[in-house]
């Protein structure tokens, strides 16, 4: 089901993505939010992926907690790079993006309504929250945001139109990164003897395991990259096997090669918080392991 905005934010900052859910859907915009709108019994980091395609545009909720996020950094990479949504960020402290997160939202319309800028311009979160509908709406219409007067506080601040080379240079010097990583992987693996799924493996790896709590739950995302021409069959399977500090399996997961979505590789959720490890392997139709990697790189969200 595809909705109007996809609304993207650390759990330590509900108060306000509540808020902005509740004023854009009471003027008709409909909004795509977290756990709200997360199926019971379903791929918790799957439902997320789907929501996010399924969107628009993106609203932020920008702030120290989301930018030390994983798991925002991941929404918004996504929307940036594979799904070229328009993203709006809602600044509500007095933080500034750095290092990826200035690069997802260096051209993205901006709207302040830090401690700062509203002591400054003299005014509240709930006249900003009303901009910001007004903002996202002309987007959604294929308008323009309007510009506040004054050049500072709660203004939208557009995108400046780039060249081919400017707007694409980042892009094609992280592509060549990619390209070097994934030869010295490859050149890593055939000194190791690790097995394959056959000649046109390029790679899989886990860059970390992401855990974020809900309510009294706790949720394990396994986070990670499949080269293209890694599988060769629709039907591979990654098994994910997830294990407590005696060594024991907690719980398991199978996503189809078809079905990943991103950089999420597998999820599973626990009533504890006592995962160390995982072990990630590509197996086929038949369950035989043809790769098979671990980690314990567990990052809190």
């Amino acid at each position: 089901m595809a909705h109007d905005v996809f609304i993207s934010y650390s759990t330590k900052n509900t108060e306000y993505a509540d808020a902005v859910c509740k004023k854009l859907e009471d003027n008709g915009i409909e909004c795509w939010i977290a756990p709200r709108n997360i199926k019971t019994g379903t791929n918790y980091a799957k439902e997320i992926m789907d929501g996010l395609k399924s969107a628009k545009l993106v609203v932020l909720i920008f702030s120290k907690d989301a930018q030390e996020s994983e798991y925002v950094n991941n929404e918004i990479d996504t929307a940036f790079s594979k799904n070229g949504q328009p993203i709006v960020a809602l600044k509500v402290d007095d933080s500034f993006p750095e290092k990826q997160m200035e690069f997802f939202l260096k051209n993205s319309q901006w709207l302040d309504a830090s401690p700062t800028a509203l002591k400054k311009e003299n005014k509240t979160l709930d006249s900003c929250y009303d901009q910001l509908v007004g903002d996202v709406q002309r987007i959604l219409d294929g308008k323009t945001p309007v510009l506040g007067s004054g050049g500072v506080g709660n203004i939208v601040i557009p995108g400046k139109e780039k060249g081919f080379f400017d707007k694409y240079k980042w892009p094609i010097v992280i592509a060549v990164i990619l390209l070097i990583a994934v030869g010295g992987f490859l050149a890593y693996s055939n000194m190791n003897g690790q097995s394959s799924s056959g000649s046109n493996e390029t790679g899989m790896s886990i860059g970390y395991i992401g855990l974020e709590k809900y309510g009294d739950a706790y949720t394990y995302f396994v986070f990670g990259d499949i080269a293209e021409g890694f599988s060769n069959s629709s039907s591979d399977v990654i098994h994910i096997d997830y294990y407590d500090n005696s060594g024991k399996v907690v719980k398991s997961s199978n996503t189809k090669i078809g079905d990943v979505d991103g950089n999420i590789l597998g999820s599973v959720d626990v009533n504890k918080k006592d995962i160390v490890k995982v072990s990630v392997q590509l197996q086929n139709k038949d369950k035989k392991v043809l790769y098979s990697v671990e980690s314990d790189n567990i990052i809190e969200q």
